[in-house]
């Protein structure tokens, strides 16, 4: 097999001169094998056959952008050496061949400075510096310095000489203005660069700088216009997507057998799933997570779908994203999924609005000591919720009530989603005074709280409704559990429990 030259050695030495401008990682590592090999080809065993790849995909990128790092040294781009013997010319820094018309180079980045003859000229540099370079040696030594004194002027000029795709989405029917332009702007330039003057071309360049400023504004409203069709069609995309995916689950639902039906609907699977999804939303680390999971009794209908491995990875999932697809995990039952991310979702939303309720009522809604709400702030911060804002926020939340009671706004610095939250609870507030927010649900370990040392159930009731806020179905039904509660728990303290049993089974009881 005949070898192949992937890369020359001129070649080698000019992006070892070039590299550290071109910011390219794979190229950059590539450099301390390069520096001992000056010739690549395709049977060099010191190099891996991935990095020949890399090389032999990316030599044209990063020559041509190489290219682009030089320019000529305005105050002396070229010199012509007086000896007619080879043997007392400089050598190109690219091809180490003697040259006696050396041009004078210099790297953008950081000025670094070579020697580089015609031919190399004209092989490893840009058409902008071919194109001064033969202005320079044919007609004017100064046309860099005056090249670079119109570009510091007009830096659009580089852009409409050496660009070609300066203007990606011009429409087809302005592309003749955009040659008009190109064409006009390179002969003006071309005429001020052929003669020693100071003085820029501005009157002969205006037209086509203005006519240049029109074609970017219709490129770029071109760009909006684009980008606006692409926004519709991805979101008619996602939308589709949506749809799909929604008649998916839907034709996995109408598909389900009656036992994934009866399964789906039983207390135990509900049970099941709402206790592990209760794991799930506090984003603990996944070893105890792994840990409470085992406290939880599986139904044997449920433990041959899913085991701990795969709920561990559920929960990893939802920690880091707010949801669950689990797409590795196809042997799982996709219902299954779905319903331990609605369910862990709901959840996580109530404990996020529970959260801010707790929040408020450490801040503003409960009559506290400093000492008591430093401690309550501190409980809150350290749960999942609390950890998501940073430490200053808690000291700002520290004297949040006396801000409030100086008719002082809240403070600007603090995320927006917590702005949203306090402000929503603030509009809420009565006109006079602070009362603490209301939750929306109530767990039993609650009410309890309600009852010990209330003299009368109208306490408990006024206790009730200073901190919960539910449905009114629910609510009625609450308030007369509490009620009952609050009878047993007085008859118990007074040891009248049996007496007041009976009266209420004769009461019950209707009369022969």
């Amino acid at each position: 097999m005949m070898a192949t030259t992937i890369l020359t050695p001129a070649e080698n030495r000019f992006l070892q001169l070039t590299y550290p401008a071109l910011a390219d990682p794979a190229l950059t590592r590539l450099m301390p094998v390069l520096r001992d090999h000056p010739t690549v080809k395709t049977t060099s065993d010191w190099l891996t056959a991935r990095a020949k790849q890399a090389v032999a995909a990316s030599r044209i990128d990063w020559l041509v952008q190489g290219s682009l790092a030089w320019k000529l040294l305005a105050d002396s781009p070229y010199a012509i050496n007086p000896s007619d013997q080879r043997g007392q010319w400089h050598h190109c820094a690219l091809c180490h061949l003697p040259v006696r018309y050396e041009y004078h180079v210099v790297l953008r980045s950081d000025g670094r400075e070579i020697v580089v003859g015609s031919e190399c000229v004209k092989k490893f540099m840009s058409d902008e510096m071919q194109y001064l370079m033969t202005i320079t040696t044919e007609d004017n030594f100064h046309a860099v310095a005056q090249y670079d004194a119109l570009s510091a002027q007009y830096p659009q000029v580089p852009e409409i000489l050496w660009t070609p795709d300066a203007l990606p989405h011009l429409p087809s029917n302005q592309h003749a203005q955009h040659r008009w332009v190109r064409r006009g702007t390179k002969s003006t330039v071309t005429g001020y660069l052929k003669r020693r003057t100071t003085e820029l071309p501005d009157r002969q360049l205006s037209p086509y700088l203005q006519g240049y400023a029109d074609l970017q504004a219709k490129n770029a409203a071109a760009q909006a216009a684009l980008d606006q069709q692409r926004q519709r069609r991805a979101l008619q995309e996602h939308q589709a997507a949506e749809r799909a995916q929604q008649r998916a689950w839907q034709a996995a639902a109408d598909a389900q057998t009656t036992a994934e039906q009866r399964l789906r609907q039983s207390r135990e699977y509900q049970d099941w799933l709402t206790a592990v999804a209760r794991l799930v939303v506090e984003r603990g680390p996944l070893g105890v997570f792994k840990q409470r999971l085992a406290a939880v009794p599986v139904p044997k209908s449920v433990a041959r779908l899913v085991n701990s491995y795969q709920l561990g990875v559920m929960a990893t999932e939802f920690a880091h994203h707010g949801r669950i697809q689990a797409e590795r995990l196809q042997i799982v039952p996709r219902y299954l999924v779905a319903d331990l991310n609605q369910r862990s979702r709901q959840l996580a939303a109530q404990r996020q609005r529970d959260w801010y309720d707790d929040l408020f009522n450490a801040t503003v809604g409960f009559d506290l000591t400093p000492s008591d709400r430093q401690r309550r702030l501190a409980d809150l911060q350290t749960s999942w919720e609390g950890r998501q804002f940073p430490a200053n926020v808690y000291s700002d939340l520290a004297t949040l009530r006396d801000r409030l009671d100086q008719a002082q706004p809240l403070p600007n610095g603090w995320p927006d989603a917590l702005r949203q939250a306090m402000q929503r609870r603030l509009d809420q507030q009565p006109a006079q005074g602070w009362v603490p927010a209301r939750k929306n649900h109530v767990t039993p370990a609650q009410l309890r709280a309600l009852v010990p040392d209330a003299t009368t159930f109208a306490t408990v009731a006024q206790r009730y409704h200073r901190l919960y806020d539910l449905p009114a179905d629910q609510a009625a039904v609450t308030l007369s559990a509490l009620a009952q509660y609050y009878l047993v728990a007085q008859d118990r303290q007074a040891h009248r429990q049996a007496a007041t049993q009976a009266l209420v089974r004769q009461l019950l009881t209707p009369e022969s």
